[in-house]
């Protein structure tokens, strides 16, 4: 609900502001006064185009700032939530600024936002009805919300269609990315193919590499390597007996078995054993290593020739051994993968199928639903309109099948109008706003009374052009809106004003020559005078003052509020 506006410096107006009330708010005064600059400012704070007029003292900013209660605006709440902008306060403050360079700014809660955000969040705070302007409850993707609303049990389905259309979605994308890629399948398959096989005929195994280039090395000493060792092996072991290492300690060793009495030579002898044992194993080894060395030069081509495929593969799969061999395991698996994609779409489009078959049927049940919701609509328009003295009036809710499924299901509702009898129904879009157009949308406002959520509606003269009882049943129905919607409504209608929770008059002075605008809260007997004045001028008389306090008394006494 929309609790108060403040403006400065807007047109007319030096600064004002104005509490509003629950239920219908009625802004009167003389033609000129300025009740459409505060149309103006409400047209402001939804998003709409600002101009440079606007300014009143053309060095100073304007400022249209208004407050809201969300308390029980869910929706208001959800998209304030989504786009961080939610203060744990229950209260909303919206403002537009306009500098005198001609450019504004746009704030919620204190926070500047895109004209584009601040017109998404009006549609949830407010619906300003302006001659010649659209209107938010016409607008055709509301419609099938509203018929929905009025099919029975359609909730449950309509939740059991969205949940089979998102799974269809998911579905169709798979299936979508699965066909793309078998485009290209064969080709992937080919070259994974390749690779694999390429990796595999290297049989590459870890170590191989460091224990063949130590090999090719040796190869490549070969003939200075045995050398060494035969020397090695000739003074340690081999040589001329009493020549080498092992002879000479075997010398020493029979020396000190001939000392042992003394103790120092008993533990001389056995460190000389493990000496003389130590020689004899190493000697074996030096043996066995000179045997193992190799002259053929085949056998290096050979090693060479190995350890180039395997630098080969090395560089074309990771730059290591390790490397190639996980590149062949993920080859593996993806070409596993692949192969079994062809099972996967199969399964996939099976899915698929079933999921179409239970949306198709439950979209099916929900259309009948809203047959029945759309005939009551209708019904309950009509009957609306009948009570605004608007019999002639045409209105249907047609149904029609969309082109593609949707989330929404298989229906397309439009609402079509004819202010004329004999003249062709037409969709509401294509309507020119009018006396009849602004009728009928109250009447459609009415029936949607407890399903169109927008808190706040705001009427700039929609009884324009309307008389005598068609007038009288219009502010009835007005009133009766207001039970469930709060109204800010500016009438020249005293049928209209009998009727304000809230009555507001507006009015123009002159002061030294400057023109300002400015608001008066109304209590009971200044609203009976204003009512007076609308029905007979500024020069009324007592007749018309008792005429007015009637006119009140009989339209307080319909709402139940008799002082």
């Amino acid at each position: 609900m929309l609790q108060e506006i403040y403006i400065n410096n807007f047109v007319l107006i030096d600064e004002l502001r104005l509490e509003l009330q629950p239920g219908l708010n009625v802004l009167t005064g003389e033609t000129g006064a300025g009740k459409s600059i505060i149309i103006d400012a409400l047209g402001l704070l939804i998003g709409g185009r600002i101009s440079s007029d606007y300014i009143r003292i053309k060095e100073q900013k304007a400022l249209v700032e208004a407050v809201f209660d969300i308390k029980h605006n869910e929706e208001a709440r959800s998209f304030l939530e989504q786009n961080a902008l939610l203060d744990e306060d229950e209260l909303l403050i919206v403002s537009r600024e306009i500098s005198p360079g001609g450019r504004n700014l746009a704030r919620i809660n204190g926070r500047t936002v895109n004209i584009s955000l601040l017109k998404n969040l009006a549609v949830h705070l407010l619906d300003l009805h302006v001659q010649h302007e659209q209107l938010s409850i016409l607008r055709p993707e509301m419609y099938l919300h509203y018929v929905d609303s009025f099919a029975p049990d359609s909730e449950d389905v309509l939740v059991q269609v969205q949940d089979c259309y998102q799974h269809i979605s998911i579905l169709k994308k798979e299936l979508e990315e699965l066909q793309a890629d078998e485009i290209s399948k064969a080709e992937k398959l080919d070259f994974l193919s390749y690779q694999i096989e390429e990796i595999e005929k290297a049989s590459l195994r870890k170590g191989e590499e460091e224990e063949l280039s130590s090999l090719a090395q040796r190869i490549r000493n070969a003939r200075k390597l045995w050398q060494g060792s035969q020397r090695m092996l000739d003074y340690l072991y081999n040589g001329p007996q009493g020549h080498n290492a092992y002879d000479l300690i075997a010398i020493s060793l029979d020396l000190c078995s001939e000392l042992s009495e003394e103790p120092f030579f008993a533990e001389l002898q056995q460190k000389l054993e493990e000496v003389y044992y130590l020689l004899q194993d190493q000697s074996a080894q030096i043996a066995a290593y000179r045997d193992s060395l190799e002259f053929d030069p085949g056998r290096l081509e050979e090693i060479e020739e190995r350890l180039f495929l395997i630098n080969k593969v090395k560089s074309k799969y990771g730059g290591s051994v390790e490397a190639a061999l996980d590149y062949l395991e993920q080859a593996r698996e993806q070409k596993a993968r692949l192969e079994k994609q062809q099972f996967l779409r199969e399964s996939l489009q099976k899915e698929l199928d079933d999921w179409q078959e239970q949306y198709y049927a439950a979209a099916s049940e929900l259309s009948a639903r809203r047959r029945e919701g759309a005939k009551t609509l209708q019904e309950l328009v009509k009957k609306e309109l009948v009570e605004l003295n608007l019999p002639h009036i045409r209105f249907q809710v047609k149904l029609q099948e969309e082109k593609e499924p949707g989330d929404s299901g298989l229906d397309k509702a439009q609402f079509l109008f004819s202010a004329n009898p004999g003249e062709e129904l037409k969709p509401l879009s294509r309507i020119a706003s009018g006396g009849e157009i602004s009728r009928f949308v109250l009447a459609l406002k009415k029936a949607l009374a407890q399903v169109y959520q927008v808190p706040t509606l705001i009427f700039d003269e929609i009884d324009i052009g309307v008389s005598g009882s068609s007038l009288t049943a219009m502010a009835l129905k007005l009133s009766q809106l207001a039970a469930s919607h709060q109204l800010i409504l500016v009438t020249h209608s005293p049928q209209v004003a009998s009727y304000a929770s809230q009555h507001c008059l507006i009015e123009k002075q002159v002061v030294k020559g400057k023109t300002s605008t400015s608001i008066k809260v109304l209590n009971e007997s200044e609203k009976i005078a204003e009512i007076a004045r609308m029905l007979g001028g500024d020069n009324y008389s007592q007749l018309t003052l008792e005429h007015a306090q009637e006119m009140y008394t009989q339209a307080q006494n319909k709402l139940g509020r008799t002082q």
